[in-house]
Formats: C-alpha cells, structure tokens, sequence
C-alpha cells in the first residue's frame, strides 16, 4: 500500500525512504568506518537507547525523537540498509562499481552486526549530489519543499477591482422651470394617456427644483480574468448599481438597509494572435479614444471589437493605433407584436464604431495622441406606426419596439403610435397612451486630441481637446416626417411652431489636467479644469456622463476637480460640475461629489 508524505516532511512512501535510507547508510559509511560494529536493529527499537558510537543509530535515534520518523519507520530503515549492506557485500566480488573499491573494516563478527565499508570521498561526493538531485526533483514535483507556491492554474487567475464611496450633493437653479417632462419615464411605463381629455394626471417630470444633500452613494466592482493560453484570456466582472442601465454602475445608499444589486458588468474573451493586434468579443470596456463627452466612463459595451497599435519601423516614437468594432444595441423580441400572429422581422439597433490614430513621443517630456473616429448608430430613428386600433384590445402599435431602450434627456423626439380614434366615442375622448422615439439619426464625426508635457521640468500638464459633430442632423427631414418633433422648443405653449424649435448637431470639450493624470503612489496629485458643450442631438443622450447636469445632452458648464493619493492605489477626490441648458426652459443642475476611492 503506498503511503503519502505528511506536512512536516516525514518520510513515508517507499520511495522517498528508500532515498532516506540510502543518503542514512552513506552517512554512515562516512562518519564509521573505524567504528564498533553493532546490532543496529536491537538499538534502534528502543528510540531511547544510551548514545553510541555507530553515527546511524545516534541520528535516528534523533529523528525518531524529533518526530521525523516513527518507531516502525526507523526500525524499517535499519532492516532496509542492513538488506542492502548484504546485497552490496553479495555483489563485491562480480560487480565493477565504488563498492569494490571499498575497504571493509570491522568485518562482521556475529549475527546480526553490519560491516560499515570505507568509501573515498569522491565517491560520497557523487552519491551526495546525486540524492540531493533526486530530493529536490521529487520535492518540486510534489510541491511540498517550496510552501509558499501554488498550483498551475493559480498563477494565470488574476484578480481586480475598485470601490469607491460618495457624499453627493445636487443643487437646482431657482428660476429652473419645473414642467420638463420626463420621456424615460413615460416609455419605461408602456406609455402615457397624453390626451387631457381622457386623462388628467401630470405628465411625469423631472425633478429640477428639489435639492438632494448627503447622498451617500458607492461603487464596488470585481472581476476576475483567466490567462487560457499565450494568446487568449477570459474574463467577468460584478458591479454595483441602483438598475441595469448603461451608463453607472453607483448605487444609492439607504432603502431601510436592503441589501443591495450585483449586475453582471463584463463578460468577455479577449485574443490577441499578434503583438500588435487584440480581439475583444463579447461585454467589454469601451475600447475606444474617447472621453465623456460621448460614452460614459462607466460604460460597458457589447459587441466585437479588434484593436489595433503598432510603432513604425522606420519611427519607433510615432505609433499608429486604431479600432473597428459591431455593438448591437437593442434587438427587437421575438415575440413582437405578442397580440399578432403577424410578427416583426429584426430591426435591431447597431453601432459600427471605426477610429484611426497616432500617438507621438516627442521627447521624454512630451507625447502628443489624436485620433479621429467614425460611429454609427443604425436604426435609431422613429417613425410613426400604421394605424393602431388600441380599442378593439390591441397592446401594441407596429413600431413600439423603436422606442429607445434607455434615455437620460436631450435628445429630440417624437411620437411613434398613430391611434385610430374610437368610433363609439365623441371626437376626442378616445385615449392616446403614447410612446416616444427619436427623431433622427445618428452619425457621428469624432476628433480627439491628448497632450502631455512637464511643466517647470517637474509638474505634468495634460490637455485634452475633443469636437463632434452629428452628420445625420436634418431639421427639414425632421419637420417633413409624419410625426413632428415633440419637444425642445423655446415655447412651452402646446402651439410652438418650427420657429420655437431650438436643437443642434455640435458638442466640444476642452480640459486641462495638472499634476499625475491618475494618482497612485502616496502623495501623488491632480487639479483640472473642464468646459463641455452639448447641443440636444450632437450624440445620443442614452450614453453620456450621468453626473454632468444629471446625464444627457442639451448642457453647457464647467467642471472642475482635485485629487490626492493618500496611500497606494487609494486616493481622496472632490469634483464639481456646473451645468445648465443649451437651448429651451431654464435648467440649471450643480453636483458636488466628495469621494474615497481604492483599486487592487
């Protein structure tokens, strides 16, 4: 039966004793050639015999002693190197080997004695190495001479994450107007009854005039990502977040100390078959040269995507990068309209996103990147339903599924189901429980621009630029459509003309960092200061920062921010972001946020 080896080393398998004996014997052989023959066994049975002069029988009575070995081990190990003794002796006359060189001194003298030959020291020194090369092979092999390592597979997991903990404060204008209607709400709730007549409920609006202090508010996420090969990696990652949109993985504090969500924030495979080249499939980090101005920073995207970067050979300092990517964005269910048998083909909501690059190392002090990019968002566009006979127990209208899986506000929109009246019913009490798309299309047109230098030989400066424009905006598309354009005007009169209508395709953002961009050692430290510009339908509102006048587009103001790292990877920030309308009713948000952050 084999035997397995315990923590302390002990010996136990064959194996390994048969080494132990071996290395045992030649240290005897060593230390007593000149020594009194005796009954090996005899002595060592006791494990508490008087000291005495054979070198084996003092050493194991110590190892007995010291736990090392056993009683049954140590009187195995005599038995063993006694077999062996007669063995060698056996083969001393026919064998070629350093046993027949060996000088026998004090020949056995009765039964049961054991002849320690002399063996020259060249020879002990061979034996010597030999066993120690056999140890350490086995030990390696076991893993059990070297605790502090782990098993393959341990080293290719690595493990990351952040947490961050809030106080938020949200201060609105006091002249801010307080009927800006919520549209997220209305198509999160299946729609809204916007005839007066057949329902006199408020339309849902924003809060624009309430004041929020001391929202304590966190983030936590934890991924974990598996090195699978040379080439391909896998990875996940849970996050925190009051919901499942997009743009925010925050969560608010309170709610009578429930417990809290986890979402599943990435899932991915990344492979990268050359140095130069990655491919990302699956839920990933935005795999572009961006900023805020357009994609949140905590925004997540789906898709596949190839990056791409390499030096030139003629140039190592300049190097080209760039990024091609499909992100489906909203697919249409399967089972839409679930009240016909008649059922939509896919109209499913993509993004084709293309970025081209290079990044230029100037000197040791300088390095300038820009890049220019292309996205386009297909499908987007709202149009208004066939006739849509809700009276007669319809629950959807044919376009339904146009409406925006997610909005913050901004953009400018229009009403997608065409009600057919009820003719049962006076003109004008038929219910309009209303949906709302977009009006138009999304290309956008992207540059973006990062330099870095040193200021006074000792301070990093870095200053980003980035200008967009969306090359799908049309006014007179928009107003020739079937259905006009619902909000973002000037007037809030139910009368407003094409005159009122205020929106645009522009967004910029300008901002200058100084001091370590991401502080990570102690003492490290940053100040900026930001200025963005967002007309309502420069880019889409769903995926823009949520903390810059709440989310969206349709806002202007500046934004300014501190931080310092008060230990390794853990760093204390404050931010203040000032913003207000672009065009339309008065709406004026400031956020100050007080944050601790960590990373590992």
């Amino acid at each position: 039966m084999n035997r397995k080896t315990n923590r302390r080393g002990a010996v136990a398998a064959p194996a390994r004793r048969t080494r132990m004996s071996a290395a045992l014997l030649t240290l005897g052989m060593t230390c007593a050639a000149g020594a009194h023959a005796q009954s090996l066994e005899t002595q060592a049975a006791t494990g508490t015999a008087a000291p005495s002069e054979s070198v084996v029988i003092n050493l194991i009575n110590l190892l007995v002693k010291r736990g090392v070995l056993t009683q049954q081990n140590a009187n195995e190990l005599i038995s063993e190197a006694r077999t062996e003794a007669a063995q060698a002796k056996a083969a001393n006359g026919s064998s070629a080997g350093w046993l027949a060189a060996a000088a026998v001194v004090n020949a056995p003298t009765q039964p049961g004695d054991v002849a320690v030959p002399y063996v020259p020291q060249v020879v002990r020194d061979q034996i010597r190495d030999q066993v120690k090369q056999e140890v350490i092979a086995q030990a390696k092999a076991e893993n059990w001479a070297q605790p502090n390592t782990f098993p393959d597979w341990v080293s290719r997991i690595k493990i990351d994450g952040d947490l961050r903990v809030r106080d938020e404060y949200r201060f609105f204008g006091s002249g801010n107007a307080n009927n800006v209607t919520n549209f997220a709400a209305i198509n999160q709730g299946g729609g809204f009854d916007i005839n007066p007549n057949t329902n006199t409920t408020q339309l849902p609006t924003q809060n624009t005039t309430a004041n929020r202090n001391n929202l304590e508010r966190y983030r936590a996420r934890l991924g974990v990502t598996a090195l699978l090969s040379e080439q391909l990696s896998a990875g996940v990652q849970l996050a925190s977040g009051n919901d499942n949109g997009p743009v925010s993985t925050t969560a608010t504090a309170g709610g009578g100390w429930s417990k809290k969500s986890i979402w599943l924030n990435k899932a991915f495979f990344s492979y990268t078959p050359t140095p130069w080249m990655n491919v990302l499939a699956g839920r990933f980090d935005n795999p572009f040269f961006s900023s805020d101005l357009l994609f949140s920073n905590d925004l997540e995207m789906d898709g596949l995507a190839a990056n791409f970067r390499h030096a030139l050979p003629a140039n190592p300092d300049v190097t080209l990068f760039g990024t091609l990517g499909v992100f489906p964005i909203q697919y249409t269910s399967d089972n839409f309209p679930s009240n016909s048998t008649d059922k939509v083909g896919g109209d499913t909501k993509w993004m084709f996103g293309a970025q081209f690059g290079a990044e230029w190392k100037i000197n040791s002090q300088n390095r300038l990147k820009g890049a220019l990019a292309y996205y386009d968002f297909q499908n987007f566009r709202g149009t208004l339903s066939s006739p849509c006979a809700l009276y007669l127990g319809a629950t959807s209208c044919s376009t339904d599924n146009e409406a925006p899986a997610f909005m913050q506000g901004g953009n400018t929109l229009i009403a997608l189901r065409n009600i057919v009246q009820n003719p049962n019913l006076a003109p004008g009490l038929t219910p309009q429980p209303q949906l709302f798309g977009l009006a138009y299309n999304y290309r956008l047109l992207d540059i973006k621009a990062q330099w870095d230098t040193v200021v006074a030989n000792r301070v990093k400066l870095r200053l980003d630029g980035e200008f967009v424009r969306n090359l799908a905006y049309n006014e007179d598309k928009a107003f020739n459509a079937a259905s006009l354009p619902v909000n973002n005007y000037e007037s809030t009169s139910v009368n407003a003309t094409r005159a009122d209508y205020r929106s645009g395709p522009n967004g910029f953002l300008a901002k200058a960092t100084i001091g370590e961009p991401e502080p990570t050692s102690k003492g490290q430290w940053n100040f900026s200061v930001g200025y963005k510009y967002l007309q309502p339908d420069a880019t889409l509102d769903a995926f823009t920062d949520p903390d810059f006048h709440l989310g969206g587009t349709n806002a202007r103001g500046y934004i300014l921010a501190a931080s310092y790292a008060v230990a390794r990877d853990a760093w204390l920030s404050a931010r203040y972001l000032s913003a207000k309308e672009v065009y339309g009713p008065p709406v004026t948000i400031d956020v100050l946020q007080l944050e601790l952050n960590a990373r590992f």
